[in-house]
């Protein structure tokens, strides 16, 4: 009976050391388990937080570039009235250079007369005339020696103006013009002067022909604006990134 208690004893343990490494077995799976998917929820976590701070990072960039664009379009507002200024300054500078606007001021007036001596030559008669050579030669020198306007008998020269002989006139801008020819050139009067009176230059070119050439200093003188010596009728602009075909 004894031994019988024993063998009892003995088959109890074991059963309960077998449940003991049963449990202790299944408690470490689950503890596995629980770690395993607490470090995948981390993880997903984890990414779900940088995904978030890069959408911030990208909606804070893009609010600082419309804030930009925002106080740049406050300052145009703003310098409206600046802007508009500069342009009209700049788009007179424009008109002047083209000779579209009238324009005064101090200068030089220079008068050209046929010489007198042409009756007395019995020779060449032209050669005592002034013609287009001549004052295309003055012009030129009171544009290098900085001229801010120039007119011709009240006909405004710009760069496309033409002077050219037509007769016993000279045709300027396709206004017909005879003697005295009067030159008026606005700028620096004495720079002016000296560009045509210096040895050798167009003044002394003609005096051995009699042609009387008068220069005068004047602190008012009026250019008038350039007139088109036609209207344009075939001609019209070309438009930017056409053929022009």
């Amino acid at each position: 009976m004894k031994k019988d208690k024993q063998q009892w004893y003995i088959a109890i343990m074991g059963v309960c050391i077998l449940l003991g490494t049963i449990i202790g077995i299944q408690y470490n799976t689950v503890k596995k388990q629980a770690a395993a998917i607490e470090m995948q929820r981390v993880t997903e976590l984890s990414n779900a937080l940088k995904k978030m701070q890069d959408e911030n990072e990208k909606l804070s960039k893009q609010l600082a570039e419309d804030e930009k664009k925002l106080r740049e379009y406050e300052g145009l507002l703003a310098n409206e009235g600046d802007a508009m200024k500069t342009l009209k300054k700049e788009l007179d500078q424009v008109r002047n250079y083209a000779g579209m606007t009238k324009l005064q001021g101090r200068g030089v007036e220079i008068t050209l007369k046929d010489s007198s001596m042409a009756a007395q030559s019995g020779g060449d008669i032209n050669a005592y005339l002034v013609h287009a050579e001549d004052i295309l030669s003055i012009l030129n020198e009171l544009n290098v020696a900085g001229a801010e306007a120039i007119s011709i008998n009240g006909q405004r020269i710009v760069s496309n103006s033409s002077v050219r002989c037509a007769g016993s006139v000279v045709n300027v801008n396709g206004v017909k013009i005879a003697a005295p020819f009067v030159i008026s050139a606005i700028g620096n009067a004495d720079i002016l002067e000296a560009a045509l009176v210096f040895p050798g230059g167009v003044v002394d070119s003609l005096s051995p022909w009699g042609i009387e050439i008068t220069i005068k200093k004047q602190e008012h003188i009026v250019i008038p604006a350039y007139t088109l010596p036609r209207q344009m009728i075939e001609a019209s602009p070309v438009e930017e990134g056409g053929n022009g075909a």
